[in-house]
């Protein structure tokens, strides 16, 4: 139990009630042990001796434990703060895990707010495809979330220009810049800089178009990701962890990648797309 408490990022009480449960004692024995309160009064102190300080701002040091995966290999692959002290970038990724984003011919990206350490705001993940399974090679930790959220949250002719801007990747090519040049026309002043980034960036720009148009292909969701930003925030036990318990668990999904990853390249089948899933995909 000790160990659990020391090593995962479970309240210390889950733990204490599961180790209870699976011990299986006798009455007699139950009697003899400590409560839960006791038991959490001691560890807690146990467990802040082991935790490093919990920062409130971008300004802190990332001790080498939390800079490696579980093996001690290079985890933390990018560290940079955009501003002199503030909206840093944290991005994790093994180099296994980088190799694998470097052969795949299709990725998957989703964001998620709910489960971002303080004192960041954004958590973006990104999946490349394996034997067809979705499987996590990057965590990135995001200072902001600035931008349309507000405008695209309470304005309903935005939020409507800003859809018909994402559905440009559903439609057939050759219809791309023509239905770009016409919602130039109808769209709002306040999405100009976006239209503008999106031009010189997407339509006529670094990116071809066929590089993110997903009419032609098999996966025009990132439903994918979507259901595992779901399980990943299932794992923690409240919302905005600490930064030390969130790393600890993007520790502990890069030892499950390993774990999934062997057993596909073993032959194992992957699992099979819902029903539900497949039929929205098809209907998109």
């Amino acid at each position: 139990m000790k160990e659990r408490i020391l090593v995962e990022t479970t309240s210390i009480t889950k733990i204490y009630d599961e180790e209870i449960v699976k011990a299986n004692i006798s009455k007699g024995a139950t009697a003899l042990i400590p409560t839960v309160v006791e038991f959490r009064s001691n560890m807690s102190k146990a467990r802040r001796k082991k935790t490093p300080v919990i920062p409130s701002t971008f300004m802190f040091e990332i001790p080498d434990l939390y800079q490696s995966t579980l093996t001690e290999k290079r985890f933390l692959l990018i560290d940079i703060f955009l501003k002199r002290g503030q909206d840093r970038i944290l991005i994790f990724a093994s180099d296994q895990q980088l190799k694998l984003l470097y052969e795949s011919s299709t990725i998957f990206m989703d964001g998620t707010f709910d489960i971002a350490p303080a004192p960041f705001k954004q958590v973006y993940l990104i999946h490349a495809e394996k034997f067809g399974q979705g499987l996590p090679v990057a965590f990135c930790i995001l200072p902001n979330r600035r931008g349309l959220a507000s405008d695209y949250l309470h304005n309903e002719a935005i939020r409507n220009q800003c859809r018909q801007i994402m559905t440009l990747s559903l439609m057939p090519i050759e219809q791309v810049h023509s239905q770009f040049q016409r919602l130039e026309t109808i769209t709002s002043a306040a999405l100009s800089d976006l239209l503008l980034y999106f031009k010189n960036q997407w339509v006529h720009g670094v990116v071809p178009i066929s590089m993110w148009n997903f009419f032609d292909v098999i996966h025009r969701t990132n439903n994918i990701s979507e259901a595992y930003n779901l399980r990943f925030s299932s794992r923690l036990s409240k919302k905005h962890p600490n930064i030390w318990c969130f790393i600890q668990l993007i520790q502990s999904e890069h030892v499950r990648f390993e774990h999934i990853l062997i057993q596909l390249e073993a032959g194992a089948s992957p699992p099979k797309q819902s029903k539900k899933n497949h039929f929205l995909s098809k209907k998109i």
